[in-house]
């Protein structure tokens, strides 16, 4: 038996203090499993088969198969005496018994009778866990413009909003006919959430959101169950438009799939608010349209997390298979029901019967209204060019994100230069360089999802297979060139200049020591450059498609290279991320770098190295 810590980058282990002040367990002592009802039991699927129970940050692995009934019984418990835990299972001698329960006390796990505190009272009110909103009236993207302006300094474009806002985010700040914004409490960005009137209860669910220190929503709650009904019925409707796109669905669920139909579901709304022509204005969305987004952005979020978060657990690829088992498995052992400030408010049997409708097309429990309302009716007239819009961001998406990846390898790339240079020059620019790259190294390694090139790697093949499957669903064919080639850097004239130019700051800042080092710093530098412009390309290619289909007017001026930042902007937290690249050329060796889609260009702004 083990403990593991399901903290990111952390494994527990037993303290010496704990050892040295354990109190020697005696047969008759009483233990305690305090929240028991919060403990989730799953056997693994891999060879060989381990026990593994998933109890607060707390991973308790069986692997001897003779210890799965005792670990299976464990689980079960609230309150016990020690000695009766020689008769879990099969039987078990009181040494070995002894051993592994003061382990579990060592570890937190299990607590002395006479050492537990109440536990809290059940379904208490609970005050809200949100900050005071920042927001006063519901705003649109339509005023696009203004928000940035207010958000990040620089005002956007409505014509470039898929570039910086996630098409499954675009929806979140409109305000239902019920008065309640559609991303509830994720309200994305976060400036841009209301105070509405919510009740807020602890969580009584059993498994990992028993009683945890985030409530529920139950305002939330009751709205779902009052259009559960016109919900699946929606639910299903998308689905079958989306296996007409994909009939290779039909045969089962993969990754890649639940990702791209869990946003086609989300689109729908989005298109709604978001199309030229008639768009529907804040408080006009039928309350189920609404709700049904909010647990269908939650699904989106486990396939997220099953796709890019590679802590916990590896990554799947987009072709991996899924059932809805298996997805609300993942869930609950990796603490997906968990958002910033509360857990999902949805009892097992509505999280159990959304996955199987969702997932393999279930009929619901109920049953279906025979007649919908008018509005809801009148959306779903609208699914097939609302998925259009899905794919379509969708493929913007996984172009704009690409260059994450990319920057981080050419910051590591930077940090190898700099500590080889350093290391054989006295040069106070040299030296300054180091030092900052160190700092983004270490941060870069222990802070980000993106800290080895495997993990880079990793996330652009999953951006490689939505672009390429999205094309497939838009077009019936996939794309003619993968975009990994189409992401390529490409060299020209324009390019050659900036090239020069840029050697020429970086000369000045750092000095040329005749080694090579400026050469290969200077390409290094120019290559990210050449592959962001190729992603601004690619990028303002799809959002020309994205405002064609939504009859949206052009925007007159260029994406470009700082505009392509704005998403981080918008996320705040600037502490958890690396400085944008383009900054921190400008920061450092005073590079003002113009590019778009078109034109690259290097000027140099300023004269001295920050330290």
């Amino acid at each position: 038996m083990t403990v593991a810590e399901l903290c990111p980058f952390h494994v527990a282990h037993k303290t010496a203090d704990a050892v040295a002040c354990r109190r020697e367990l005696a047969r008759s002592d009483e233990l305690v499993l305090p929240r028991h009802r919060s403990v989730v039991a799953q056997y693994t699927e891999e060879t060989p088969k381990e026990l593994r129970l998933y109890y607060g940050a707390k991973e308790i692995s069986f692997d001897e198969p003779e210890l799965f009934s005792f670990g299976e019984t464990l689980a079960t418990q609230s309150r016990f005496v020690a000695a009766d835990a020689t008769q879990w299972g099969e039987g078990h001698a009181w040494p070995r018994v002894k051993d592994l329960l003061e382990q579990l006390i060592d570890e937190g796990v299990l607590v002395r009778a006479d050492d537990a505190t109440p536990d809290d009272i059940t379904g208490t009110e609970r005050p809200s866990p949100l900050p005071p909103a920042q927001a006063h009236a519901p705003r649109s993207w339509f005023e696009c413009e203004s928000i940035t302006a207010e958000l990040t300094g620089r005002p956007l474009e409505l014509g470039h909003l898929e570039l910086v806002l996630p098409i499954f985010r675009v929806a979140h700040m409109s305000v239902d006919a019920d008065g309640r914004q559609i991303g509830e409490a994720n309200v994305f960005p976060k400036p841009m959430r209301l105070d509405v009137p919510t009740e807020w209860r602890s969580c009584t669910y059993a498994g990992t959101r028993y009683q945890p220190d985030k409530p529920i929503n139950v305002t939330a709650l009751k709205a779902m169950r009052t259009y559960w009904g016109p919900m699946m019925a929606i639910l299903l409707r998308v689905r079958e438009a989306y296996l007409n796109r994909f009939p290779q669905a039909r045969a089962g669920m993969t990754v890649g799939h639940l990702e791209r139909l869990s946003t086609s579901v989300l689109a729908l709304p989005t298109y709604l608010l978001m199309r030229h022509d008639a768009p529907l204005a804040n408080g006009e969305m039928h309350p189920a349209l609404s709700c049904l987004f909010r647990v269908t952005d939650g699904l989106r979020m486990v396939m997220h997390q099953m796709l890019f978060i590679p802590v916990g657990e590896p990554t799947l690829s987009p072709d991996t298979p899924v059932t809805a088992s298996q997805v609300h498995a993942y869930a609950e052992r990796n603490y997906s029901f968990h958002s910033e400030y509360g857990v999902c408010a949805g009892p097992q049997w509505m999280v159990q019967e959304f996955m199987s409708v969702l997932i393999e097309g279930s009929t619901p429990k109920h049953g279906m209204p025979e007649e919908l309302d008018p509005e809801v009716e009148a959306a779903l007239a609208e699914i097939e060019p609302a998925m259009d819009y899905a794919l379509l961001g969708l493929q913007a998406y996984g172009a704009v994100f690409s260059l994450w990846p990319a920057m981080t390898r050419c910051y590591e790339q930077m940090a190898a230069i700099a500590e080889e240079w350093a290391g054989r020059t006295s040069s106070p620019g040299v030296l300054a360089f180091h030092r900052r790259m160190t700092g983004h190294l270490d941060q870069l390694k222990h802070a980000t999802m993106l800290g080895s090139e495997a993990w880079r790697v990793d996330r652009e093949a999953v951006y490689e297979d939505m672009y390429r499957q999205c094309g497939f669903g838009l077009s019936g064919a996939f794309p003619v060139r993968p975009l990994r080639d189409r992401l390529a850097s490409e060299h020209s004239e324009d390019a050659a200049a900036a090239q020069s130019n840029l050697r020429e700051s970086l000369l000045h800042q750092l000095g040329d020591a005749g080694d090579g080092a400026l050469d290969t710093l200077t390409a290094c530098i120019m290559e990210f450059l050449l592959r962001e412009q190729a992603i601004l390309r690619v990028a303002s290619e799809v959002q020309s498609a994205i405002n064609a289909h939504l009859k949206r007017p052009a925007p007159v001026r260029r994406f470009d290279g700082y505009d392509i930042d704005l998403h981080n902007q918008l996320q705040g937290d600037p502490e958890r991320r690396l400085p944008y690249l383009l900054d921190e050329l400008q920061e450092i060796f005073g590079v003002r770098t113009m590019l778009d889609a078109e034109s690259i260009g290097i000027a140099h702004v300023k004269q001295d190295i920050a330290a």
